[in-house]
């Protein structure tokens, strides 16, 4: 159990936004403050997902992300759609959002830190994770 709790808390997904950029702590940290707040975080995630959203109707669909690989895709409809019914609605995409940020909080301040994000980045070269990029 302690394992499937660590796989759901370490969910995350590869994608990309619109405005990606070579530093995208910098990019996410709108404030310029050093650090990355939970508010800035889920902003760019709503931003991401309505990248992603093509047809504008708050839900992914696997159409939608086709760009993705099928181990992804398939992890991430396991770890992202709570009802199971094959698509992602922006809530539970949110949602799932939320846990990352979680688990990116190490110290748990409510922020993600320089640090933190750098542990982070790390992380995406371990196979079968799949995080959020920016």
């Amino acid at each position: 159990m302690k394992k499937y709790f660590t796989v759901l808390i370490i969910l995350t997904f590869i994608t990309s936004l619109a405005f990606a950029a070579d530093d995208p702590f910098s990019k996410l940290d709108k404030n310029q403050d050093g650090k990355i707040s939970k508010q800035e975080y889920m902003d760019a995630v709503r931003q991401n997902f309505d990248w992603l959203d093509k047809n504008h109707d708050g839900v992914l669909t696997p159409d939608e992300l086709a760009h993705m690989s099928k181990k992804d895709l398939e992890l991430l409809m396991k770890e992202a759609d709570a009802n199971h019914d094959g698509k992602i609605m922006k809530e539970e995409y949110e949602q799932a959002a939320e846990k990352q940020f979680s688990t990116l909080d190490k110290n748990r301040d409510g922020s993600i830190d320089k640090k933190e994000w750098k542990t982070f980045r790390t992380s995406q070269k371990k196979p079968g994770l799949i995080l959020f990029t920016f």
